[in-house]
């Protein structure tokens, strides 16, 4: 029987077959704006240097840049409107793979671009715009990427179903992520560290928060994440270590939190209020070694906490009090922290564990467990282990 091919089928590799390509090689000068449909562009061991304004424009659909190493742009560093190494503007559907940039205000603006791809970028910013500005952006991905010494690395405004994952986000001057007027948007497997404010999402809905290690983020107002004005999100299966403050709920209403774990945190969960009527589900979380585990400042806020684990829980099937009243001053007056482990305020708060007042018996967690053993001693069994590993090799040798 002879071969053929479907028509749409040959039609798709003949286009491929087709697709203009655009090969850079050594030192190219900037800027260049590339307006060709479907352009390849391969810059694997090319730098492209710019001398003023968006070093690269990509300004047509389907461009895809793989390989480019960009320095310089700008001068313009105005955090919603700055230059950019690379600008996408009705670039629906482009890719950058592998890209590299140094020297400019950002690395990546985009602009009305759905699909747009940003993968494996490495990028270092000059500290006063966003390292990826994304803006009227459905769908669009930011994944693999290190960003550091941004104000923002990562600012999304108005891109539903976006998706930013794996990344690395440290030493930025106030957010590692930073999404704001979006919905339904996927932020998983992201590492986000020693950011001078924390992590934000913001006036949306039914996000996705989910398997990030956000940690270090330890100034006076320092969080690993802010929830802030939205609606239907998920906060589910992160690490919160080494915080000033967890996990930020303000004015956030049907909120989920399950499944993560609080380390080390100052406050490891605050709910708390700018205009109030916060609502949230804590379920299956683990906190442990935080100052405090649960400070709620908002008195119309609904917070259902059950089956957590706590390092304070007795093992008793009783219900265990993870906030107190002294916490509830603390949120208003911070500077009484300094008598947080003063024998006085400990036994205030012992004693209120045992008989809480009735505005906190609400926030008892009925089917609070014990944080696992194996947990809390983690770090001595790794010693253990490792002595001996130690002296297995010593007897062998």
């Amino acid at each position: 029987m002879r071969a053929f091919l479907p028509p749409l089928l040959a039609l798709a590799l003949l286009s491929a077959w087709a697709a203009p390509a655009l090969r850079l090689q050594g030192e190219v000068e900037g800027p260049l704006v590339l307006t060709t449909p479907n352009l390849v562009v391969e810059g694997k061991g090319a730098v492209l240097r710019g001398k003023g304004g968006h070093t690269l424009s990509l300004l047509a659909p389907g461009i895809r840049v793989r390989g480019l190493k960009v320095v310089g742009a700008g001068p313009e560093e105005d955090f919603f409107e700055p230059h950019a190494a690379l600008y996408l503007r009705g670039c629906e559907g482009c890719l950058l793979e592998d890209v590299t940039v140094e020297g400019a205000p950002t690395a990546v603006r985009v602009e009305d671009s759905p699909g747009a791809a940003i993968l494996g970028l490495k990028a270092q910013g000059l500290g006063q715009s966003p390292g990826v500005l994304v803006y009227g952006s459905p769908g669009a991905r930011v994944e693999g990427g290190w960003l550091r010494g941004y104000m923002d690395a990562i600012y999304v405004e108005y891109s539903p179903g976006m998706r930013i994952v794996g990344n690395r986000l440290e030493d930025n001057g106030r957010y590692g992520f930073h999404v704001m007027f979006s919905w339904q948007v996927e932020v998983a497997g992201n590492e986000s560290r020693d950011n001078g404010i924390g992590n934000a999402v913001m006036h949306g809905a039914e996000n996705r928060i989910g398997e990030n290690r956000l940690y270090g983020h330890k100034s006076p107002v320092g969080y690993g994440l802010l929830v802030q004005d939205e609606q239907g999100t998920e906060v589910r299966g992160n690490l919160f270590a080494e915080n000033t403050l967890g996990l930020v709920l303000m004015d956030a209403t049907r909120v989920r939190v399950a499944g993560n774990r609080f380390q080390e945190n100052g406050t490891a969960l605050r709910i708390t209020r700018e205009k109030g009527g916060n609502s949230a589900q804590v379920e299956g979380n683990a906190f442990w070694g935080n100052l405090y585990d649960l400070l709620v400042d908002d008195p119309l806020a609904k917070a259902r906490v059950v089956g957590n684990r706590y390092d304070r829980a007795s093992s008793l099937p009783v219900p265990h009090l993870p906030t107190g009243s002294f916490a509830l001053l603390l949120a208003r007056q911070p500077e009484l922290s300094l008598l947080a482990l003063s024998p006085g305020v400990i036994l205030w708060e012992a004693a209120e564990a045992q008989v809480p007042g009735l505005r906190l018996v609400a926030l008892a967690d009925p089917q609070a467990a014990p944080v696992a053993w194996e947990a809390r001693f983690g770090g001595l069994w790794a010693f253990l282990g490792l002595l001996g590993g130690v002296l297995w090799w010593w007897r062998r040798g």
